[in-house]
């Protein structure tokens, strides 16, 4: 068996005898033959316990970026059949998007890509929570969007835009930072909210965070008319890391999940998270 640790090493084709799916509960069923390849649903009983026992299979994430945030919880290279609303990870690495394109890559040899990985530690009163955050932390509109996603899921690219405008109503402005804001994404130079670009050029692999706001109605207005031509919605800067800290309780989403915060602290992490890459496809 290869070692994804060594950037030289690549991996072969795969076929349902050597993987193990992670499955979003919303994803599709495993089509034949790959029905034979165990399959784990995300958020059943003792999850992380079935996929450890496995450890000789690859790990395939099958769903969006939620899913794929999921595996990386468990520090082992993986796989991705993107197959979510959003799957701004595989746009952002030109992977393959789709259940079919999807399973045909894994039976294509591949080589290993290191994604750069933070650590978002989470707060809200007294409640305290970790995650791992692979592609982009969204903090106020983004993340009132993810949670207001379900109705619309089945618009593809216009899912997050329209779950944009439906939040609108219930998510006013809040202070972070001295500032008041209505969203503030940070990533490191992807995209978010279903293709959304975080930094200037949508870089796919920068080291760097970035931060990106929207402040008023001229920013929102302009972010719309950009995104409709695929571009930038908001100017961005280097963000170091650190805390933020809200006025009160806002919603926020990390790779898709939707969830509540009064204050986060960002950390990046020396280990990154090891996605194989079908050879003519992905980043150099």
């Amino acid at each position: 068996m290869t070692d994804p640790t060594k950037p030289e090493e690549h991996d072969g084709p795969r076929g349902p005898d050597s993987v193990i799916f992670l499955r979003s509960p919303r994803a599709q069923p495993c089509p034949a033959p790959w029905r034979s390849a165990p399959a784990v649903e995300l958020g059943s009983d003792g999850w992380e316990d079935q996929i450890q026992a496995e450890p000789g299979r690859l790990l395939v994430a099958w769903g969006g970026d939620g899913t794929l945030q999921a595996a990386a919880r468990l520090a082992r290279p993986c796989a991705l059949v993107a197959a979510g609303t959003g799957n701004d990870v595989a746009a952002d690495l030109g992977l393959p998007r789709g259940v079919t394109e999807g399973l045909r890559s894994l039976q294509a040899s591949a080589r290993w890509c290191s994604l750069p990985m933070s650590e978002v530690t989470v707060t809200c009163g007294a409640h305290q929570q970790v995650h791992p955050m692979v592609n982009a932390l969204s903090i106020g509109l983004g993340g009132a969007a993810a949670s207001k996603l379900a109705p619309f899921r089945w618009c593809g690219p216009l899912a997050y835009p329209l779950a944009a405008v439906r939040a609108l109503a219930s998510c006013g402005r809040f202070a972070c930072e001295g500032e008041r804001v209505r969203h503030v994404v940070i990533g490191r130079g992807g995209r978010h909210g279903g293709g959304i670009r975080i930094g200037p050029r949508g870089a796919r692999c920068s080291e760097e965070l970035r931060m990106g706001r929207w402040t008023n109605w001229t920013d929102l207005a302009r972010g719309v008319v950009l995104l409709l031509r695929g571009r930038t919605v908001f100017s961005t800067t280097p963000h170091p890391g650190g805390e933020l800290v809200f006025d009160r309780p806002v919603p926020i989403e990390i790779d898709g999940e939707p969830m509540r915060a009064d204050r986060v602290k960002i950390q990046a992490l020396s280990r990154p998270l090891l996605l194989r890459v079908p050879h003519g496809q992905g980043t150099s």
